[in-house]
């Protein structure tokens, strides 16, 4: 009969190193969604006539409406904040999200429906 062994609690240098890995691995990922976002939105600023200096400012807006709320939300939830008091920025996240989506495919629908 095969036996088992049992390895124990892993160990602080694997695990240190897996969480490193886990959160160079988010942060690229998160990154790289940012800079997509960055260019969809300033070219969809651009072809709808919005000033040059302006069009940049945008979608780094938005992104980091969605990441402080998102932090934000957390915050909250750990330190104990109720449903009801947690609602409101829960909204406000949903709602950001949502533009955030709409900023980012209304460049390539335009492209794609005007030529």
């Amino acid at each position: 009969m095969p036996t088992t062994t049992s390895t124990g609690p892993p160990s602080s240098t694997g695990h240190a190193m897996v969480m490193r890995s886990v959160t160079l691995i988010m942060a690229t990922v998160i990154g790289l969604t940012f800079l997509f976002g960055f260019g969809n939105v300033l070219a969809l600023g651009l072809r709808l006539g919005v000033p040059a200096y302006v069009a940049p400012l945008v979608a780094p807006a938005v992104d980091l409406s969605v990441l402080g709320l998102l932090l934000g939300v957390r915050y909250l939830a750990l330190n104990g904040a109720s449903r009801e008091e947690i609602r409101p920025a829960r909204r406000l996240l949903i709602l950001a999200s949502v533009m955030t989506l709409a900023l980012n495919i209304t460049e390539p629908l335009l492209l794609n429906l005007i030529g």
